[in-house]
């Protein structure tokens, strides 16, 4: 049987599957991620970078993989230290668990949702049942609604995520 730390075994593939998507990074800070990157994931990481035309100066790259779950939540947090970089990570379902995506901006910082089968943020009830507990009008809860739906940061990346279309994608085959 396979052990974990196989990401692709011959045919047969373990692990839950993830994609990381560097949508703005500075040039001098590409070999830092890559080195976070390959931490998390415990397997050297180069990735293809690319110019980025919605954001002159910086570069894009995108990486998939198959690993334990939890490994998109580590990536993000390694993500978010290095700076001024933007980028999503997301994790496929596993047994009992959603896919998740976690968005990040400078500006912003880090934002995580759950994600439905078609692509939608999932609002689970309990954060729906504190916005409505805070009986602050219809305002206050359209703005609750939009930070739990990450609306502010689909915004600012959503011209970053157009500008990366079609860009190359480096495919982890195996760590450990």
């Amino acid at each position: 049987m396979p052990s974990t730390r196989d990401l692709v075994s011959g045919s047969v593939s373990v692990g839950i599957p993830g994609m990381l998507a560097v949508l703005a990074c500075p040039p001098p800070l590409c070999p830092h991620l890559e080195f976070a990157v390959s931490a998390v994931l415990s397997s050297p990481v180069s990735l293809t970078w690319t110019e980025q035309p919605s954001s002159p100066g910086s570069f894009h790259a995108a990486l998939q993989w198959r690993a334990p779950c939890g490994t998109a939540g580590r990536l993000a947090g390694q993500l978010r230290r290095l700076g001024p970089v933007s980028f999503d990570v997301v994790e496929g379902p596993s047994p009992g668990c959603d896919s998740e995506r976690y968005s990040h901006t400078p500006e912003l910082g880090l934002h995580r949702a759950s994600i439905a089968a078609n692509g939608d943020v999932v609002v689970g009830e309990a954060a729906l049942r504190a916005l409505i507990d805070r009986g602050e009008g219809r305002e206050t809860l359209a703005r609750g609604l939009h930070r739990l739906l990450g609306t502010a940061w689909d915004d600012v990346l959503e011209p970053l995520r157009q500008g990366a279309h079609g860009a190359p994608v480096t495919w982890l085959r195996r760590t450990g």
